[in-house]
Formats: structure tokens, sequence, C-alpha cells
């Protein structure tokens, strides 16, 4: 089965935000029960990231299915997360998915930093998680442009929009790196084969015109049998094939020739 990279980056200015999101994306056995356990006596209240209203929690022991387990990082401002996605692209182990908080003063605030991390990784998926109104939407979309690697989570948010979103997003993530790779490989085959042809070509085009040369007209003297070639010099016919063609030239002795120097027919 392929490996999937389910590696994500969480990007808030707030430690308890990433408290939050390791027990609803890598929960342990205790913050499974420990999850489960609190949204089963709220009865109606409110949580979730930011406070919101908490859907069903499932609070089973068994383990996720490998398929669903998801890696952490964790980012406390935008720099960081920055350097972080640059040194996992150094790695060779990108990450698939961020979800981005809005306000992380004193520095680069979300949409500055899913930009930067944009011009270092472009294939990044991206959720912003915002309680505020510091961008409308319009102005996001003028900020970064228009993509479908950008996705909303509004602050209060529940577990199960935050795993779904996970979920998706990392397997679309790594349908577009299979799509990726299969485009690298056909190129690459092309490229491969582009090669090959060209050489053949090269090849074909000295054969013609190895086959114009000897079609042509050779001039020969009629008495000691030298040729002439392009420079006007008159030399042996062995020497002039051997230098105008790929043909080796081997030296024997005729059947008529033998009989006129030894007297005698060949046997």
């Amino acid at each position: 089965m392929e490996n999937l990279n389910r590696r994500v980056l969480i990007c808030d200015d707030t430690p308890s935000i990433h408290e939050d999101f390791e027990k609803i994306l890598c929960p342990s056995r205790r913050d499974r029960r420990s999850l489960a356990s609190m949204v089963a006596t709220m009865k109606g209240g409110s949580h979730g990231i930011g406070g919101g209203v908490a859907l069903s929690l499932s609070g089973g022991e068994e383990e996720a299915p490998a398929e669903l387990r998801f890696e952490l990082d964790h980012a406390y401002q935008g720099h960081e997360a920055l350097e972080k996605v640059q040194a996992s692209l150094d790695e060779g182990h990108p990450f698939a998915l961020a979800y981005m908080d809005v306000r992380m003063p004193p520095g680069w605030d979300g949409i500055e930093t899913i930009k930067r991390i944009w011009e270092c990784d472009e294939n990044v998926e991206m959720v912003i998680c915002t309680a505020y109104s510091d961008y409308a939407w319009e102005d996001i979309i003028g900020e970064i442009g228009t993509t479908d690697k950008l996705q909303f989570l509004r602050k209060p948010a529940d577990f199960v929009s935050i795993k779904q979103m996970g979920l998706a997003l990392t397997t679309k993530w790594n349908l577009g790196r299979r799509s990726r790779q299969y485009l690298d490989d056909l190129e690459a085959e092309v490229a491969a084969r582009t090669r090959q042809l060209s050489q053949k070509i090269r090849e074909l085009e000295k054969a013609m015109d190895e086959i114009r040369q000897l079609r042509g007209i050779l001039p020969m003297c009629a008495y000691c049998h030298k040729v002439r070639d392009d420079a006007n010099f008159w030399r042996q016919v062995d020497d002039y094939i051997r230098t105008h063609t790929n043909a080796e030239v081997s030296h024997g002795v005729c059947p008529d020739c033998y009989e006129k120097i030894m007297g005698k027919p060949l046997s």
C-alpha cells in the first residue's frame, strides 16, 4: 500500500489551541476517553476550537487506522511556520496541510504567512482558522489569488469539521502528488524517447551521406587505379574507402592475378 503523507502544520500563537489540535487529530487513548467523556457530559453545551459547538466524537479504545493517523508539527509565529516548511522540503517530507490562524501578533498575520509559504511550497493545502473579521473573503482572494488550495474554518469550530478537513485535504494533497509524479514520469519518458529518436536520425543522416558519396562519380586513374579525392589528391582506393566510409579493406589475390603472377591457376 502506498504510504500516504498526513503531515500537518498547526500555526497559532495560542498554546492551548495546539493542545486542542493534538487531542483532535492525534488523540492518545487517554485523550479519546477525556474528549468522549466531556462531550457526553456537556449535553448540548459548547466546546471545540475556540468554544464551538461539539458534535459527536468517537471515544473507542482501538487505534486509528494507519491512513487516518496524522503527523503534527507546531509553529507559533509566521516566520517559524515558514522555516518549518522550508526544512520539510529539505528533508524530503513536506507538509500536506497547514491550519493557519489569522491574528498572530507581533509577527506576520496568517494571510502574509500563507503567501510566504506558497512562495516556498505551492502545494501545501491551507485552512484559515479565524474568529475575527480582519479580512473579508474578497480581500483574502485579492491578497492570495483564486486557488483551490485554500479553505476557511470559522472559530468556534467543532471536532468533526477539523478531522474531516484534515482527512479530505491531506487525501487531496496525496492525489495531487500522484498526478504530478505521473506527469514527471511521462515527461521523462518522452524526453528519453526524443533523445533516442534524435540519435537514430543522426545515424541515418550519416549513412545517407556515405551512400551519396559512394554513389557519386569517382575519378580513377586508368593505369594505377588511384582515385582523386575532394582535395584533388590521388589516393589508393583502399585508403579512400577507409576514410570516406565505415568499411574496412582486407587484401587478397584474385584468381586472374594469381595465374598471371604465379604462372599457374589458383587451385
